[in-house]
């Protein structure tokens, strides 16, 4: 399921490609992955040109010129995958995009996701982005925000992070070697933490999310040309290692249930 380091560098690799094409059809093959009927979608988006794209966490948002924008979803996983013309476009697919010069991309969805157009004056209110808190890659996100949003709260660490209304972006894959790096515990209650362990989460979250960008995201996901990434899980830490020794002291790693989700932690170095 691609995070954070996924969604950015698709959001910027669309961006770069789309920007300025005007959108010539659209096909939905899957109803119940939009809001809108196939007809309408393509009523209210025929010949609307592409002025920006951006992620909002995991969500990635076309906004386009006639007061219109179009909202991305990859679920539990999906191939977005951009195409110079109809001949090479993928097989198999939910959503087609086509512009006028030919080129396009296609939506093909693994589960749950969303392909949905909202107008301007709803998107301040629409309820799947509307809520959604700031992420690492924005520049607001600073220590001072950081710490800001963790002042006065009691839950455990992990469950915070995980809400995507607190940070956003951050999922299960990435979580378990930033809070390893923090040397935290994934049920340290936030109340429990000192100024110190603050300032260490906050680079763990940084350092790990922008060494997967750089190295270029996970390997198991493809970008908007169909490459994979060269971040792979050799680069994890206790990340899905469980009994295998940490690298920092050489417990055997572990994995436990924290809430729906599960751990990997090294018992000596995350205590609660």
């Amino acid at each position: 399921m691609a995070e954070l380091p996924e969604i950015f560098k698709l959001a910027g690799q669309m961006r770069d490609t789309l920007h300025g094409k005007t959108i010539q059809s659209i096909t939905l093959l899957q109803e119940k992955c939009s809001n809108v009927p196939p007809d309408e979608f393509q009523e209210r988006v025929s010949g609307a040109r592409i002025k920006d794209i951006r992620n909002k966490g995991k969500w990635i948002i076309t906004e386009l010129n006639n007061g219109e924008n179009i909202l991305l979803s990859l679920g539990m996983g999906a191939d977005i995958l951009f195409f110079e013309n109809e001949k090479n476009k993928p097989d198999k697919y939910q959503v087609k995009v086509v512009f006028s010069d030919g080129s396009g991309y296609t939506a093909r969805f693994w589960w749950f996701g969303k392909f949905l157009l909202v107008s301007d004056e709803e998107l301040a209110s629409e309820p799947n982005t509307k809520d959604i808190g700031i992420d690492p890659f924005d520049e607001r996100f600073t220590l001072d925000y950081f710490s800001s949003i963790l002042k006065g709260k009691k839950t455990q660490i992990k469950a915070f992070l995980m809400n995507q209304k607190n940070v956003s972006g951050i999922g299960n894959m990435y979580m378990h070697d930033i809070l390893f790096r923090a040397r935290l515990h994934p049920q340290k209650r936030i109340s429990d933490m000192n100024e110190d362990e603050i300032k260490l989460l906050y680079s763990s979250i940084m350092d790990i999310l922008n060494f997967s960008l750089e190295k270029g995201t996970f390997a198991y996901e493809s970008d908007f040309f169909g490459q994979k990434g060269g971040y792979t899980t050799d680069y994890f830490l206790v990340g899905y290692k469980e009994n295998q020794p940490c690298p920092v002291c050489g417990e055997k790693i572990i994995s436990i249930k924290t809430g729906s989700t599960t751990s990997y932690i090294c018992p000596a170095c995350q205590k609660v």
